[in-house]
């Protein structure tokens, strides 16, 4: 009798946990396993899953980071950072951006916006917004344009060869303004003062390397430039042929250079030198004025690309020193904190860094683990096949899909 008892207690506490947990019973599994570098890998079902794990491990590495870009785009950093931020917030809110951003996924497929916001889940269990948004822009950029050189070089892809061309810090598009101005120079087109900068630039070798006189002239003539292509002005010609900012400047002085190439004669040769003679002079006058500057040595915990004051001092680090700070080059230091190498014939034989680390708590091991891949631009494995990343593991979590069969079937359509 007994027995028998404690079998219907049992059965009834089955029941009773069936009917008050079905959902995490039979819910899907998501799996992350992080490896010795910190670095999350997602497993799970379906698509949409598969997002809900990478929102719920980007969370837990990056919240902060998240609650910041969160706060940038709904105008509300003022909230945290007082009245200095004022301004920035009633320009985002004017915009409109963050009201957008959370009706776009929706306007523009049901479906998928699921797909687009099920990396929120985890977080919208407390808060029940969208977390960030991302823009994009067409054309070349100076680091695009050298990308297609090195690759258009190569034979054959290997590790060594990309690993040349991440470390590439060659400026293309001011190597090819220089070979531009030195054409209109020996047609003395070129004004003194055009004359005397070219010539301080007659033994450069392209490279944007920190520390170099002549690398920071170069950097000075592309920062002129970016702009310099515009309407109701003296470049309204060549700006309404061939655009503006710098994938317009890059589209004039590769057709420039090709015509003179084939031709040895320069289409809009009157433009093209007033054009030139504008921006090195103004560069001449940005090197005048400019004051010496003492390079920041300290990385701000937390600064991002809004240049935020640091909310917690302690978390701060010196700054390594660097080879390449330039953001106009493939290397960039400062401006590529990620890199992935992927060969699809053999996907454990990839590599990657982040830097500084994966994870943004102060007190992890992760958080500055990877700043000497940084500095020498090297990398670190990074299969991806599961068999091999578990050679890797340390540590596992499992978590209980929060997403329903419905949900989940439209997920992977």
């Amino acid at each position: 009798m007994r027995k028998q008892m404690t079998l219907w207690m049992v059965l009834i506490s089955i029941i009773v946990l069936l009917s008050i947990l079905p959902v995490r019973i039979f819910a899907g599994q998501i799996e992350i396993v992080r490896d010795s570098w910190g670095v999350a890998h997602i497993y799970a079902d379906n698509d949409s899953e598969l997002f809900f794990g990478a929102g719920y491990a980007t969370a837990g590495d990056r919240t902060f980071q998240m609650e910041l870009s969160r706060r940038k785009v709904a105008g509300t950093l003022s909230e945290i950072y007082g009245k200095d931020l004022l301004e920035s917030d009633k320009l985002m809110r004017t915009l409109g951006l963050y009201k957008h951003a959370q009706e776009l996924p929706d306007v523009q497929n049901p479906f998928s916006g699921l797909v687009a916001s099920a990396s929120h889940l985890s977080v919208r269990d407390w808060y029940p917004y969208s977390l960030t948004i991302g823009t994009g822009e067409t054309g070349h950029n100076p680091r695009s344009i050298r990308l297609y050189e090195p690759l258009d070089d190569q034979n054959e892809f290997t590790f060594e060869s990309f690993s040349e061309i991440h470390r590439d810090n060659v400026s293309a598009i001011a190597r090819d303004f220089l070979s531009l101005a030195g054409i209109l120079s020996e047609k003395n087109l070129l004004s003194q003062n055009s004359t005397r900068l070219l010539k301080a630039l007659s033994h450069w070798d392209y490279r944007l390397l920190k520390n170099s006189r002549a690398a920071d002239v170069a950097e000075t003539v592309v920062r002129e430039m970016h702009r310099s292509l515009r309407p109701n002005t003296v470049t309204a010609l060549v700006a309404s042929k061939y655009g503006g900012c710098h994938s317009g400047n890059i589209f004039l002085l590769r057709s420039a250079l090709e015509e003179f190439e084939r031709t040895q004669k320069l289409p809009e040769e009157e433009e093209l030198a007033v054009w030139v003679n504008q921006l090195l002079e103004a560069s001449a006058g940005s090197l005048r004025e400019a004051v010496s500057q003492v390079r920041k040595v300290v990385m701000v915990y937390q600064t991002n690309l809004e240049g935020l004051p640091s909310i917690y001092p302690d978390a701060n680090r010196k700054a390594p020193d660097l080879v390449t700070t330039s953001g106009n080059t493939i290397w960039s230091q400062l401006g590529n904190s990620y890199t992935q190498i992927v060969d699809l014939s053999n996907i454990d034989k990839c590599r990657a860094f982040l830097t500084p680390g994966a994870s943004e708590g102060p007190r992890s091991p992760h958080f500055f683990d990877q700043v000497e891949l940084w500095v020498t631009g090297e990398t670190r494995p990074a299969s991806l096949s599961r068999e091999e990343v578990t050679k890797y593991v340390e540590s596992i979590e499992t978590l209980f899909s929060p997403i329903n069969k419905t949900m989940r079937q439209s997920g992977s359509d």
